[in-house]
């Protein structure tokens, strides 16, 4: 209970604390207390070869109650996935040597579940790299830091899209002969967009984030369309995806490609549907051309150089518009959609390639000339001809 009062006034014994430091420092000699009154402690901790500095505030030396831990970026980096048993150091811990102790048997599970950081069995040189490795992404920001690997393989990082306050990733790995060998990266940006090959982590991310702003403008162009019209491809649109395959009219689609470059130009455009459809559509395209205003949205532009109202999804279903396909009764059947429409403007009913092929070659009397099968539409019973699937 004296101990208690002790503590909870502050009023612990000036020889109580002389021992308990002295004790402190046979036990840890890289300790160093940096103030008289015991209150604030810097220790050196070496984990491989990364020298890390921890940082203790203790206002109730010895007591650990109260205490709160520290460190420069590299040491709050190696605990970031221990934040939990870091909690439970400090709370199980009744002295400051407890804690210590706790915080050395935290920082040697640490090190022994990251190989590259252990000097047992591990060249001076590997332990070189994952302290450059450490280094660099100081250079590009522990903000920008998602996750890294144990081993430190690999790294994601980050960075947020102003215009939308979207989060990017982008995950980089570091090649067993690095920094002799280019770093590689996976992101989920569109593919024309290549990594540059280099060993500068920073130049690898400066270049990424730069892509990530350029691309905003081509995101925030598609974005009405995914809200207001009908996108069939792709199912859930993301930053990889320039495109746009949306619903004009039953049976009627059309697929975009905007330009990274002039994301509000008018874009590259493919007609998909039955001629007897899509003749009018190709007719009004390319006669409005230079009704194409780029301070208007995409949608606006196409309507009017279309002549059209694209369906709306809140007035209407996937459904309603005949855009699956007449014989397997779904739009995607693997990497394939519904391209094949019946040429009879009364149906017009589409198909994938491989479900009427299969159906026209299995009817009797079917006609095959090279690769292309003639027969009749499965719906209208119509003339209809389809080429053979590439494998």
């Amino acid at each position: 209970l004296l101990q208690e009062i002790y503590i909870m006034f502050n009023l612990v014994p000036k020889h109580n604390k002389s021992s308990s430091l002295s004790h402190l420092y046979t036990e840890f000699p890289t300790l160093v207390a940096q103030n008289q009154s015991c209150t604030k402690f810097s220790w050196l901790r070496h984990v491989g070869c990364v020298s890390l500095i921890v940082r203790l505030v203790c206002p109730n030396f010895p007591s650990s109650k109260g205490s709160k831990v520290y460190g420069d970026e590299s040491t709050l980096f190696l605990l970031e996935n221990s934040k939990v048993k870091l909690s439970d150091a400090i709370e199980t811990s009744e002295t400051v040597s407890d804690l210590l102790h706790k915080l050395n048997d935290l920082l040697t599970e640490v090190e022994k579940s990251n190989p590259k950081l252990s000097v047992s069995g591990t060249s001076a040189g590997l332990l070189t790299i994952s302290s450059q490795i450490l280094t660099e992404l100081e250079t590009v920001g522990w903000s920008n830091v998602s996750t890294m690997s144990p081993d430190l393989t690999s790294v994601s990082l980050t960075c947020v899209d102003e215009d939308t306050q979207i989060t990017h990733t982008i995950r980089i790995q570091f090649p067993p002969s690095y920094p002799n060998c280019p770093l590689s990266a996976s992101h989920q940006l569109p593919e024309c967009w290549e990594p540059p090959l280099t060993t500068s982590l920073l130049q690898l991310y400066s270049c990424w984030e730069k892509a990530v702003s350029v691309y905003s403008m081509c995101w925030s162009a598609l974005r009405e369309l995914d809200r207001l019209c009908w996108v069939l491809d792709p199912d859930m649109p993301g930053p990889q995806h320039l495109y746009r395959r949306l619903v004009v009219a039953p049976s009627v689609s059309l697929h975009l490609v905007v330009d990274p470059s002039s994301p509000l130009a008018l874009p590259s455009i493919r007609f998909l549907g039955a001629d007897q459809r899509i003749s009018p559509l190709r007719e009004s395209l390319a006669s409005n051309m230079d009704l194409w205003e780029e301070e208007d949205p995409l949608m606006t532009n196409l309507e009017r150089v279309l002549g059209v109202e694209f369906p709306s999804r809140t007035d209407s279903a996937k459904e309603d518009w005949s855009v699956e396909c007449g014989i397997c009764y779904s739009y995607r059947l693997g990497d394939q959609l519904p391209t094949k429409n019946c040429d009879d403007s009364r149906c017009c009913q589409p198909f994938h390639l491989t479900c009427l092929y299969e159906w026209l070659v299995n009817l009797p009397g079917v006609r095959t000339t090279l690769n292309m099968v003639h027969g009749e539409c499965p719906y209208c019973s119509k003339p209809i001809q389809c080429p053979r699937p590439s494998e």
